[in-house]
């Protein structure tokens, strides 16, 4: 017997939100039962996972204030917690932010389409489906491939480290230090025994959550900007057949007012597909492959019931709800664009803002290397994945704003000036709604683009040289 998805279920994005709640996310909507020991249980579990995150995040921080002397050590350990503080806010982020992230996956959620292109719109969704599948495959396998490095090359090494007595600062001495994950000051011994692999695994569950954390919400950022373009995508393929059809309406006033007025006839028209009158409807058109006309060309067959612009009443009705279906559809990936910016914009900035430090440090650390060493495959790891973290953001919101962009040049592109005046009239329309590229910014400071990943490399390059002339 099939199982019945009860409402307000997320089923295009659910093995991104099952995820995000296993980690402990502060999910507590979108549940198959929203009320119930189901809930409360998870509000327990995100209330641990909370302490534990920032338990751990607290001795971390104390370990590079209180063990760390030399400014190499310093720096070394800073960057330590620079990369994890990535996780930390977002997580914390998500849990003062999730009305904006609902917001973000109900506009998700909402799929009408019209009957003449309700194929072309579950493509291009189905589409956006499995990028995002896909994205968060490959996310997933290189956030455990990082914590399995991390956990194997601890192994790796002496374990002991300098020590620089305070009472007599010019002798060095090693000491033998446990080998974890990274240094942090315990209010307990994790030398030997139990403590020490209590801390061991406490430490790896500490890297595993705060790496998923950061890059599920990562991922739900690209899916919703990959949602996005998919949809834009959508709206420049219907746009030439569109034209075709509107060209017909040659009788017609050519005013947005009258063009997108309701009438009690346009109400009665669904806009939603898999209807029976949808099929009498389609099947007054014809639809080929041809690439002129981007995947679609129409023609008029039906011809009975003449008006005096050739098309019955029926197909009339049918054109003009076309046309205001492709205005709303624009409209509405427009607020859907905004609602990611709410969502994310800030924990954009946050991230941007600590990436750019922690690269500088990182540029900083690799002028000390000597060779092929323990010391050199920890720097460079670091700096390919910070790297990656932030070209992830960038590429998905350049994607975005071409995309966005190249609506208007399909609009032109259209020979609308061999159109109606109605034709015309929902150009204009058009010109106007895409005037403005649309994009992500990072709280108004920056719009996530290929522009900003070069100016993260051009702002590393100069803190960089300013550290290398304070050395």
């Amino acid at each position: 017997m099939q199982k019945v998805k009860k409402p307000g279920l997320v089923t295009d994005l659910w093995p991104h939100i099952r995820l995000m709640r296993m980690s402990g996310m502060w999910i507590l909507e979108f549940y198959e039962e929203p009320v119930g020991m189901k809930r409360f249980l998870h509000i327990i579990y995100a209330m641990c996972t909370t302490f534990l995150l920032l338990f751990q995040y607290g001795f971390l921080l104390a370990y590079v204030i209180i063990d760390s002397f030399t400014g190499d050590q310093m720096a070394s350990t800073t960057i330590t917690l620079l990369f994890f503080t990535h996780g930390v806010t977002k997580y914390i982020y998500l849990a003062f932010r999730t009305k904006y992230f609902y917001r973000a996956l109900r506009a998700w959620n909402m799929m009408n389409s019209h009957p003449l292109f309700a194929e072309s719109n579950a493509r291009h969704r189905t589409t956006s489906l499995m990028r995002t599948r896909k994205l968060l495959v490959i996310i997933g396998i290189g956030t455990l491939a990082t914590v399995f490095c991390w956990a194997s090359v601890t192994f790796v090494g002496d374990s002991v480290r300098p020590y620089h007595d305070p009472l007599n600062p010019n002798e060095t001495v090693l000491i033998e230090v446990p080998r974890l994950m990274f240094g942090a000051h315990y209010i307990w011994d994790p030398n030997d025994g139990m403590a020490y692999v209590f801390t061991f695994l406490y430490q790896l569950y500490w890297v595993l959550l705060t790496l998923v954390h950061c890059n599920l919400l990562d991922v739900i950022f690209c899916s919703f900007a990959i949602f996005a373009c998919e949809q834009l995508k959508h709206l420049k393929e219907i746009m030439r057949p569109l034209m075709e059809l509107s060209a017909a309406l040659d009788s017609v006033v050519p005013n947005a007012g009258n063009l997108f007025r309701v009438s009690s006839a346009d109400s009665n028209i669904p806009l939603i597909a898999n209807q029976e009158d949808d099929v009498d409807m389609r099947g007054s058109f014809l639809y080929s492959n041809s690439p002129d006309y981007n995947g679609y060309e129409s023609r008029i067959l039906n011809r009975q019931s003449f008006n005096p612009n050739g098309l019955t009443k029926k197909q009339e009705l049918m054109v003009r709800s076309a046309i205001k279906y492709w205005v709303e559809r624009h409209k509405h990936v427009v607020k859907y664009v905004t609602n990611i910016g709410d969502f994310y914009g800030t924990a954009l900035l946050l991230h941007m803002l600590t990436s750019t430090v922690t690269l500088t440090l990182l540029a900083y650390q690799a002028t000390k290397i000597d060779g092929f060493n323990l010391f050199a495959v920890y720097v460079i790891s670091y700096l390919f994945y910070s790297l990656t973290q932030v070209f992830v953001f960038c590429i998905h919101g350049n994607e975005l704003i071409e995309e966005s962009s190249s609506v208007m040049e399909a609009a032109y592109s259209c020979h609308w000036y061999d159109g109606s005046e109605e034709a015309k009239t929902f150009i204009q329309i058009v010109c106007q709604q895409c005037q403005k590229s649309l994009s992500v910014s990072g709280a108004k400071f920056f719009t996530v683009s290929l522009d900003l990943f070069a100016s993260v490399l051009g702002a590393v390059v100069t803190y960089f040289m300013v550290l290398i002339q304070l050395k």
